[in-house]
């Protein structure tokens, strides 16, 4: 798996809606994406760990 995906690419990668991604990458500081110009590309690594948080604390993630 490449280490940054856009945020379309890691949706279909980890199975969740593209809009909940937009929606939580805009909205949640601790959400591991980063602004490259006008793109938002997602560091895969740390998006499983931050899936992983918010399973073990049982969170909602509807952005």
């Amino acid at each position: 798996m490449k280490r940054f995906l856009s945020i379309s690419a890691a949706a279909k990668e980890f199975g969740i809606s593209r809009d909940v991604l937009y929606r939580l990458a805009y909205s949640d500081t601790e959400f591991p994406g980063l602004k490259v110009n006008s793109y938002t590309k997602v560091n895969t690594h740390m998006l499983q760990e931050y899936l992983d948080k918010k399973t073990i604390n049982k969170e909602a993630i509807s952005g």
